[in-house]
């Protein structure tokens, strides 16, 4: 991995519709670069700022930082696009993609066709009432005066069943060993450092385990 490499994966995601084939440790080599390249300035710059080296050596890796930011958007933008045609029932064919992105495009896919289930085939967040349920219920009659100017009319929407909010049972705690190139979940980009203690989904945080990037922390009870 070097500079040359970083910008022409830049340019060929920024001016192509298609994803463009990647090794599967792509962002591996990606982050092994942006820490070399990290270290060498830093020495450069210790022994003089201002000399041509060191400000060249912080140059390309401002650069190289920025590209590889970018090059996550592009992609990232092309795998939803692919994941929505895949949910939808149309046959998608897929280049080589890095590991972190392949994650990305199954948890789309899977959160996209749950939508469509939820939509189409009964939603767990309630039903709409009915016009006439919808209307003020008269007060039952009472025998006390004190009883009836207790009671109050509640309307159907009132009486929807709330939605259950999501819970961490399919999480884990997890030590990261080291510093790990951005990428993408669900609903958020991980930007992961080391010695950070972080809840991340069991898919991803086995793969980061198996690779020796972090260790599962285990807590005594339910967490939470």
């Amino acid at each position: 991995m070097n500079f040359e490499r970083v910008t022409k994966v830049y340019r060929e995601e920024s001016g192509k519709k298609t994803l463009v084939g990647l090794e599967a440790n792509f962002y591996d080599k990606l982050a092994a670069y942006v820490a070399r390249l990290d270290e060498s300035a830093n020495k450069e710059s210790q022994k003089d700022p201002n000399s041509p080296k060191a400000l060249l050596l912080q140059d390309e890796l401002r650069k190289v930082r920025k590209r590889r930011d970018q090059i996550f958007t592009y992609r990232e933008r092309k795998l939803a696009l692919l994941a929505s045609s895949r949910a939808s029932g149309a046959e998608v064919e897929l280049p080589n993609l890095p590991v972190p992105e392949r994650i990305l495009f199954d948890d789309m896919v899977a959160l996209l066709r749950k939508s469509r289930t939820d939509a189409f085939g009964g939603s767990p967040f309630g039903t709409e009432p009915s016009p006439r349920e919808s209307e003020p219920k008269p007060a039952e009659p009472s025998s006390s005066p004190k009883d009836a100017s207790r009671m109050k009319v509640v309307k159907a929407d009132e009486t929807r069943r709330v939605a259950t909010p999501p819970t961490l049972k399919d999480h884990v705690l997890v030590h990261v060993l080291e510093d790990l190139p951005p990428f993408a979940g669900i609903d958020t980009t991980y930007r992961l450092r080391k010695e950070d203690v972080v809840t991340l989904p069991k898919t991803i945080a086995q793969i980061l385990v198996d690779r020796g990037k972090a260790r599962i922390i285990t807590v005594a009870g339910p967490m939470g």
